[in-house]
């Protein structure tokens, strides 16, 4: 009798111990442990697929001509440089003949609209892919002269829109021109 019931105990001891063991360790945290794995394997297959995307843009960037890439960022740079800017604009004065003044750096604000102040601690609006910056400046010259200079500033390879124009007139022929400029960048 013994020999029979010995192995019906056993089998009913093993389904036991699978439904009060097996079955909750295996159900909790291994199949937690398996969520895991599958979401960290997600994960190392976006950045997988973000490096091979990265490799392929970094080849076509390479591809690019070094002078077209410098033409690229002098036209749309990565950051504000309000100085350099400034010196650009009064190296094409200077070449025009036109005398250059009164440089008025604006701040953009959140809603896009600038306000007269400093240019350090510009806030950017995030949203958009591009900042821009007024800059408010007076010019004296000839009316030649100031054509001149507005050919320059359209010719150059920096972005940047005359967003307002005022002219003094003047008897002897040197006008003042008071002019703001939209410079724009990358965020």
């Amino acid at each position: 009798m013994m020999q029979r019931l010995l192995p019906i105990v056993l089998v009913i001891a093993a389904i036991g111990l699978f439904f009060v063991y097996t079955s909750p360790a295996y159900t909790g945290p291994v199949t937690e442990a398996r969520l895991e794995v599958q979401s960290l394997n997600g994960a190392l297959d976006a950045a997988n697929a973000f490096k091979d995307n990265e490799r392929k843009l970094t080849e076509e960037r390479d591809a690019l001509p070094a002078d077209g890439l410098a033409r690229l960022s002098a036209l749309l740079p990565d950051n504000v440089n309000n100085i350099q800017l400034i010196l650009d604009l009064d190296a094409l004065a200077a070449r025009s003949g036109v005398r250059l003044s009164n440089f008025n750096v604006g701040e953009q604000t959140t809603d896009g609209s600038a306000v007269a102040g400093e240019g350090e601690g510009l806030p950017v609006d995030t949203t958009s892919p591009y900042g821009f910056i007024d800059i408010t400046v007076t010019a004296e010259g000839t009316y030649s002269a100031f054509r001149t200079f507005l050919e320059a500033a359209e010719k150059s390879l920096r972005l940047l829109d005359l967003v307002s124009l005022n002219v003094k007139s003047s008897a002897t022929g040197v006008y003042t021109y008071d002019m703001t400029f939209r410079i724009y960048w990358l965020q």
